[in-house]
């Protein structure tokens, strides 16, 4: 993917995924043909906490029960064009119906709400949809549960990709999830596999892992005013509340402040990124791929752990740290987005 196409990419996320910093794509199982996914599943960083009821009253304005009505492509660059792939967004028109939850003293939302969303990836005539992982596409003839918050430049957005709720039918999870239609049986049990393992959004203001269900299990099913009786008894972090006055990004920019960050998977990789021009020892490397091994399970765990152990100084493992190497770069790549290239010390410096 082209760095303006990447851009594109995220800035359309940016609508439903509340200023997403980081995306990349990955085919969706299911596919059409062996050449080509019928749908792109998008993964990207939440810019806000979105997973929990106590992110969504914490970080949310109000939540609605909207309908989108209509999509307008917004055309690709000349260079994509010419180049004859590239990336299509959307601009979505949203009819804000009932409000089931606002947060006291937030502003009121506007009737009608326009929001760039993902669109399609296309290579000459060939187009594939786009969506976000985790959340929907916002697609005219569905209905959506909303969270969303008024900006600091005035613009209302999706505090982030879980954010939205399938709201066909008058029943959460039935309607439009990920570019397909589905029932609320399939939205459950979609979400409930995806919780097993929250990411991104499924951060607390502390960093932590949210324990508790996400929203979107907790009412999958239900009316959307059921959404609003959670919320109602739902108590927000005391240092997001405390700071109510600031608009939601610079609100969990202070809270997020207050707290160092728990490590994570991709965090602790990052300084395996090549692009971070880092100079590792054997050792070093051997540190960050111990540490590694607590975030992981099974055989990605145990493949982890003899590349560890083996840049620690055990050399008996050298065969079997090259038959596992591969595959720990493409789970460290895959998960976290970044090139870690071959995985092999940067530095002869000397050891500690």
């Amino acid at each position: 993917m082209t760095p303006s196409i990447q851009a594109k990419l995220l800035s359309a996320l940016a609508g439903v995924a509340a200023l997403g910093a980081t995306a990349f794509l990955v085919p969706l199982a299911a596919t059409d043909s062996p050449e080509r996914p019928h749908v792109i599943i998008a993964q990207g960083k939440d810019g806000l906490p979105n997973r929990s009821l106590i992110d969504w009253v914490s970080y949310g304005d109000q939540v609605a029960v909207v309908n989108v009505t209509s999509e307008a492509e917004i055309p690709a660059s000349a260079e994509e064009i010419a180049a004859g792939e590239g990336y299509i967004s959307r601009r979505v028109a949203l009819n804000v119906g009932e409000v089931v939850w606002s947060r006291p003293g937030a502003p009121t939302p506007p009737a009608t709400l326009s929001l760039v969303v993902d669109g399609w990836s296309f290579k000459g005539d060939t187009r594939t949809a786009i969506a976000l992982e985790q959340s929907s596409r916002l697609e005219p003839g569905h209905s959506y549960v909303l969270s969303l918050a008024r900006l600091s430049d005035g613009t209302w957005s999706a505090i982030g990709s879980q954010a939205a709720l399938p709201y066909d039918s008058e029943t959460i999870g039935a309607g439009e999830y990920q570019g397909q239609t589905v029932t609320a049986k399939q939205f459950g049990a979609a979400v409930k596999t995806d919780d097993d393992k929250p990411k991104g959004g499924g951060l607390s203001p502390t960093g932590a892992e949210v324990i508790m269900q996400s929203v979107a299990e907790l009412t999958v099913g239900k009316p959307a005013d059921y959404v609003g009786t959670l919320l109602a008894t739902t108590d927000p972090d005391p240092l997001a509340e405390a700071n109510f006055d600031l608009d939601p990004i610079a609100r969990f920019d202070t809270v997020a402040g207050v707290y160092e960050p728990a490590k994570t998977f991709c965090s602790i990789a990052a300084p395996l990124a090549l692009s971070e021009a880092s100079q590792l020892t054997s050792n070093e490397l051997g540190d960050i791929l111990g540490q590694l091994v607590a975030e992981e399970n099974g055989e990605d765990a145990t493949d982890l752990g003899v590349l560890a152990a083996y840049h620690n100084g055990d050399s008996g493992l050298a065969s079997r740290a090259d038959t596992v190497r591969p595959g720990v770069i493409t789970n460290i790549e895959s998960q976290c987005g970044i090139e870690v290239g071959n995985l092999a010390p940067t530095s002869t410096a000397s050891q500690e």
